[in-house]
């Protein structure tokens, strides 16, 4: 089911090959059981592309969540960063409030390839996330640039009621795993 739900490049080829035949049928037939077949491949053409855009499986809701928590990242937005933290998260919830206001954030984002791996077995359902970061900032205290480019973060998610929130995190430099906050203060990677 999740093919019809994620995958609009599957879905628009699959129909484009399906509309393409029923019409050259159609072309060669010219008889209303050609141009129904035809209509009937347009129409759950447009009817799956439908669902694929309206309906965001969980897989999705964590890419979002995602992008969302790299945006607020992108505007400062400490109180926007923590509206995607677990409230038991505390220590997250910590290095959030510590991290953010000793870099000035110019831009910061990740890559659109979010990997998404779901563990439905979980009671409540959590969530792991890889992706490419970004950040070009400015520490404050030094004034120096903050180049965080092309770095993997992996984070760690939990589905509360129907929302997805960030339960952990990993940062990376040059493939190793950092320490954050120490890295900020001290603007170089410390493992």
């Amino acid at each position: 089911m999740t093919f019809f739900t994620e995958n609009e490049l599957g879905i628009a080829v699959i129909g484009g090959l399906a509309i393409t035949l029923t019409l050259v049928f159609f072309m060669t037939r010219r008889t209303s059981d050609s141009l129904g077949a035809f209509a009937a491949a347009v129409a759950a053409t447009i009817g799956l592309l439908a669902i694929e855009w309206f309906v965001q499986t969980d897989r999705e809701q964590v890419a979002a969540a995602v992008h969302g928590i790299y945006a607020a990242i992108d505007r400062n937005d400490v109180d926007g960063v923590l509206a995607y933290v677990s409230p038991t998260a505390t220590d997250i919830r910590s290095d959030v409030q510590t991290l953010m206001p000793m870099v000035k954030v110019e831009s910061a984002g990740s890559g659109r390839n979010v990997e998404v791996t779901l563990n439905e077995s979980a009671s409540p359902m959590t969530a792991t996330s890889t992706s490419r970061a970004f950040l070009n900032g400015t520490h404050v205290q030094s004034g120096h640039p903050v180049p965080y480019v092309n770095q993997r973060v992996d984070l760690e998610w939990m589905k509360l009621g129907d929302q997805w929130l960030l339960t952990g995190y990993t940062a990376y430099y040059d493939g190793k795993p950092i320490d954050a906050v120490n890295s900020a203060r001290t603007n170089r990677a410390v493992p």
